[in-house]
């Protein structure tokens, strides 16, 4: 694809001159990508409605975690590379390995987890057995009620805020802009080709256009004029609680999760929301997962989630969660009851069907998708765009993983 357009500097209606490429979010999703077309040379803007890392990017508990999926599996490792080598530039923020510990309750839900762990071995995991009875001998200060639990290999923990900026400055230090405040209202195209976006300030004219504002993506979709609108994406706006403890007074050497989350397919299964039935049963007020998944950070503090509801954007029920969490938390965990509590928040989790997220191409030419990452975002995001950006670059911008690619979904195929 030629990223020249022959364009005239400037266009009628339009307020400054053509870019290369035009991202639309701030978040962890629109800075990779700026990052990675950036680096290569690609003229780009970032256009983020509010502030760099607004939403789920700035509002998780910040894990990288193995789970029972290859694509998973991948998606985490390619990851971790690029967190690596991005630690070692201009931008400090806290990346570290850690050691990550599933447990399980009950003596019923910890035989049922050796058949979980054996789909992480075949992922590719290291999984390590280990009884409650060791754990509450050998950590006393935590105090643990459990029946049991497993040692798992591949995990990193990471700050989401600083690492977003660090994404969004690295893009800056190549040559992008980054334009906050500023709303994309409509996309637009011309005989199959994207022609750029209106803003609130006018038109950008662009030759490659990426979707990568989470929640907003499917407005954005419908919104796409000229050849438009777009088929839609079975998108849920996940919604999950998170509470944000003050300094441990004991060191944690492992991120605490439950094991009851499930894998990412069946998360997606569980995620689905469609007509105004599903409104008037509330089943937005129900939640899909609720799971010990405690965080300690490199600056002392820590991060305790999690859980995730199907949710619609900007309907905010479910508020018992973050109790719930809390007392789920002292049950299993009780040396946790010292810690303050600093904060406790709700962030929204873009969600698809599948639980997987998306990237590639639309039917429009020059028009590309990145988003969907729901509760895995920090550890997909830097994989996926670069990825995309690979297939954008050199191939017919649908990346070589065929489980990222729009056309999975019902109306996407050309």
């Amino acid at each position: 694809m030629s990223l020249a357009s022959g364009r005239s500097a400037k266009q009628p209606g339009s307020y400054n001159r053509p870019v290369d490429a035009v991202v639309i979010g701030g978040g962890i999703a629109g800075c990779t990508l700026a990052w990675e077309l950036a680096s290569r040379g690609v003229k780009t803007v970032v256009l983020e409605q509010a502030v760099i890392a607004a939403e789920s990017s700035g509002r998780n508990t910040g894990t990288l975690l193995s789970g029972p999926q290859t694509q998973v599996v991948e998606m985490l490792d390619a990851c971790a590379a690029i967190y690596e080598e991005l630690s070692q530039g201009a931008v400090p923020f806290e990346f570290s390995a850690i050691g990550h510990l599933l447990i399980s309750e009950d003596q019923a839900s910890f035989e049922a987890a050796g058949t979980v762990a054996d789909r992480y071995r075949a992922a590719g995991v290291a999984m390590e057995k280990v009884t409650g009875a060791e754990l509450a001998r050998d950590h006393p200060r935590i105090g643990f009620k459990v029946a049991g639990g497993y040692s798992v290999g591949r995990a990193w923990t990471l700050e989401p805020m600083g690492a977003t900026h660090a994404f969004a400055h690295a893009a800056r230090e190549a040559g992008a802009a980054i334009r906050t405040g500023l709303r994309v209202a409509q996309i637009f195209s011309k005989g199959g080709k994207v022609q750029g976006v209106l803003t609130d300030q006018g038109i950008i004219s662009a030759d490659l256009v990426f979707i990568a504002n989470g929640l907003w993506m499917s407005d954005l979709l419908r919104r796409t004029v000229g050849d438009g609108p777009l088929p839609s994406l079975p998108f849920t706006a996940g919604r999950g609680w998170l509470i944000q403890l003050g300094k441990l007074d004991f060191e944690l050497p492992w991120i605490v999760e439950e094991l009851t989350w499930p894998d990412q397919e069946e998360l997606g299964k569980r995620m689905s929301l469609a007509g105004l039935a599903d409104v008037a049963e509330q089943r937005d007020d129900q939640p899909a997962v609720e799971a010990i998944c405690l965080n300690p950070m490199r600056g002392g503090d820590a991060r305790l989630g999690a859980s995730v509801q199907p949710a619609f954007r900007d309907l905010v029920r479910n508020t018992d969660m973050a109790s719930r969490i809390a007392s789920r938390t002292l049950r299993m965990l009780p040396g946790l009851g010292s810690p303050r509590v600093s904060n406790v928040y709700p962030g929204n989790r873009p969600m698809l069907s599948d639980g997987l997220p998306v990237a590639g191409k639309t039917d429009i030419d020059g028009l590309f998708v990145h988003g969907g990452m729901g509760s895995i975002g920090m550890h997909a995001a830097p994989a996926t765009a670069r990825w995309l950006v690979d297939a954008v670059l050199s191939g017919d911008g649908n990346p070589a993983q065929q489980w990222l690619r729009p056309e999975r979904f019902p109306g996407w195929g050309r």
